[in-house]
């Protein structure tokens, strides 16, 4: 249960050999490459980035297929509106994968019928658009070309506002007597009209159009009559819709043929291309290539067993990682530790040389998720929920660790509903006999005996962390740093609770684990061994903080109280001649600031006040979940009212469990982060990433046997 232990690899290769090494080490998947140190250049050339050209072509054209077919594609998996589709492969089946003929036929088909189908939706909508610009002007019996008038008549198309079409005409009248003006149908808010006058009144006519707010229309690229026209656009349509469904049947007959495998190429490629882009991490000479990375130690002899085929060709040696390196971070622990992974991955990984925080902080993620959420009921339904997603959906495994860890929730949440007797919310009236028979306390009545509890185990989660501290600085031989941290705080917090389980002794604890604090916290016993001084001035130094110790014992113990003037005429001396005196002063003061900022502690302890708050709120809700049902079944009656009153119940209750997992995930979380992960842990170690493929939707195995569910492409 720690950071798996890494070796650090050196491969050197003949660079002939250098393709068939790649390929090796991406098909073992177990190291994870860094960037060469040996400052020398990396192996890439014309050749290669000819290559990665090539790749990006046909990457762009994989993708576009694969998207293409995806808008056809209907996945049988459940719940597939919330959860990406997974394709499973063999990696022998995954590695074969690269663009052949049938492949590029079918992007020539892709690509046509893309193209298609948009020109189709933009000459729909063109088409959709004249057909209602000319369904006002279906009565005219005039051709379109003739709208521009004959020899003697002057005819103008357009339209008016409906609610000005008199003004227009009477100002039309006005201006010309022989003018007619014939409205031939509605264009919104407007009128559609046909203008007519003898050209020798063209200006005229013209002019006072102007004038109004009569807008010209015309279709110059029509010529038959509008009713004709509109006739030959929708049968355009219906043509149209026609090869619409048959380009859409056989996007659909390709998708089901070829999706899957499109998906699986376009992963395959861009697996590929980070093959070649690799090498950027490489050092070559010019007959060698030098390949640097790391392996974690229980993968050893797979990497050896890989590279023995072409071990003639390649010197691998391998290496414990030195003071100076930052190996990358795989944690190993036990399978039933293993979803508690989550959070500390959610924080990050600990350095190589830090310890793995899982399996301290798994036991209380446990308590606390329990008390956020206390109830056997809500407990039951996280745990079948978790394990029907888990089990029955195809999901990747993260998500699988993470249902395990709201499984290991729900098994708490059971645990406290048991001790606190909550089943649902219920009234214990409605239980049976035996299911109290476990309850220790009630929460909603011994409020205070929960927050007790509550801040108890923020007190031991907290120690636990400062106590972790100190055996990582113990290990490293920093006892010094040890005693001034965590083991001088762990003895103030034992002094007070024993003060406060004493009464009789209360000060003498106090004030002596007071003491105590402030000389191991500002490192004054250390000082007259650092000070370059003279033996007398040393000598003073001492006097000094043996008058110190002298003070706390006699206030402590209730001594003289000369010995007060004693220390307080020493500093005084020391303040004007000692210089090992003063330094001692400077560090004791130094104890008091770092004493005073314990005193954060106690908001750190409060903190823990808030699972006893969301057990409370998830309990009261559900009180009044239940009290709401009893209310509706009591106005509608046993028949009508059971139904309504269950509806209800089932209803509240759901967003009580939803609204409270948030709770108690985020919260608890929380606590590890803030309170308990501050006190020793700092993080920031890199993830062990062998190289590999990275896919997205396909998910390879070792072997098409070993598939968990899914489909297979």
């Amino acid at each position: 249960m720690a950071v798996a232990r890494m070796l650090k690899v050196t491969a050197i290769s003949h660079s002939c050999a250098a393709e068939a090494l790649v390929d090796r080490l991406r098909k073992v998947g177990v190291l994870d490459v860094v960037e060469d140190t040996h400052e020398l250049p990396a192996p890439v050339s014309a050749d290669v980035d000819a290559r990665i050209a090539e790749f990006d072509e046909q990457i762009a054209d994989a993708q576009f297929v694969a998207e293409f077919l995806g808008r056809f594609h209907t996945s049988e998996a459940p719940f597939a509106s919330f959860i990406s589709e997974k394709f499973h492969l063999s990696e022998d089946d995954f590695y074969a994968l690269a663009p052949d003929e049938a492949f590029f036929d079918l992007y020539r088909e892709c690509e046509f019928l893309s193209d298609r189908l948009a020109t189709i939706d933009r000459q729909r909508e063109r088409l959709r658009t004249l057909i209602a610009e000319l369904r006002p002007w279906e009565p005219l019996r005039l051709q379109i070309n003739q709208w521009r008038g004959t020899a003697h008549v002057a005819l103008f198309t357009g339209t008016v506002p409906a609610s000005e079409g008199e003004a227009i005409r009477a100002r039309l009248r006005e201006a010309v007597s022989e003018v007619t003006v014939e409205e031939l149908g509605p264009v919104g808010s407007r009128s559609a009209w046909v203008v007519m006058s003898h050209k020798e009144h063209l200006d005229e006519v013209r002019s006072t159009l102007h004038l109004t707010n009569f807008t010209e229309v015309g279709f110059p690229e029509l010529s038959d009559y509008p009713a004709e026209e509109i006739s030959i656009a929708e049968a355009r349509l219906v043509d149209m819709d026609g090869e619409e469904v048959r380009l859409l049947a056989r996007a659909k007959e390709l998708s089901d043929e070829r999706h899957e495998h499109s998906v699986g190429l376009a992963e395959a490629l861009v697996s590929g291309r980070e093959m070649l882009l690799i090498r950027e991490r490489f050092g070559a000479t010019e007959r060698t290539v030098v390949v640097t990375g790391w392996v974690a130690a229980n993968r050893r002899a797979r990497l050896e067993e890989a590279l023995e085929p072409i071990g003639f060709d390649v010197d691998l040696t391998l290496e414990e990682p030195t003071a100076e390196d930052r190996p990358p971070i795989e944690l190993d622990n036990p399978v039933w530790l293993r979803p508690f992974e989550v959070l500390t991955d959610l924080y990050g990984r600990p350095q190589y040389h830090e310890a793995d925080p899982t399996p301290l902080m798994a036991g209380f993620f446990f308590i606390f998720f329990g008390m956020a959420l206390a109830d056997v009921g809500y407990g039951i339904v996280l745990v079948i929920i978790a394990q029907l997603i888990k089990r029955k959906l195809d999901v990747g495994a993260g998500v699988k660790r993470f249902m395990d860890l709201l499984t290991y929730g729900g098994i708490a949440s059971v645990l406290l509903g048991i001790i606190t007797g909550s089943y649902f919310s219920m009234d214990a009236a409605l239980l049976p006999r035996f299911l109290l028979s476990f309850k220790l306390f009630d929460p909603l009545n011994d409020i205070m005996v929960f927050l007790v509890i509550s801040v108890a185990l923020g007190v031991v989660h907290i120690l636990v962390g400062l106590m972790t501290r100190v055996v990582a600085q113990l290990k490293v031989g920093d006892w010094r740093g040890a005693v001034a941290g965590g083991i001088s705080t762990i003895m103030l917090l034992a002094a007070i609770a024993a003060g406060v389980l004493l009464p009789g002794a209360t000060s003498m604890f106090i004030i002596g684990g007071l003491g105590l604090t402030l000389l191991l916290k500002g490192r004054v016993l250390e000082v007259p061994s650092k000070v370059e001084a003279p033996a007398w001035d040393k000598a003073l130094g001492w006097a000094w903080i043996l008058s110190v110790v002298a003070f706390f014992v006699a206030a402590a113990l209730g001594g003289p109280a000369v010995i007060s003037q004693i220390f307080l005429a020493a500093t005084a001396v020391c303040l004007f001649v000692s210089k090992t005196g003063r330094k001692a002063i400077i560090a004791l003061l130094v104890g008091a600031y770092d004493t005073y900022g314990m005193s954060g502690l106690i908001s750190d302890f409060l903190s823990y006040t808030r699972l006893a708050a969301l057990g409370l709120a998830g309990m009261l809700v559900g009180q009044v979940a239940n009290q709401l049902g009893s209310i509706v079944l009591e106005l509608l009656g046993p028949v009508v009212g059971l139904v309504f009153a269950v509806v209800v119940v089932l209803v509240l209750h759901a967003i009580n469990l939803v609204i409270n997992l948030l709770g108690a995930f985020v919260h608890p979380t929380r606590l590890q982060f803030v309170e308990f992960f501050s006190k020793f842990y700092e993080g920031g170690g890199r993830n062990y990433a062998p190289l590999g493929p990275k896919t997205k939707s396909v998910v390879l195995h070792p072997r098409v046997g070993s598939q968990e569910g899914g489909k297979t492409t």
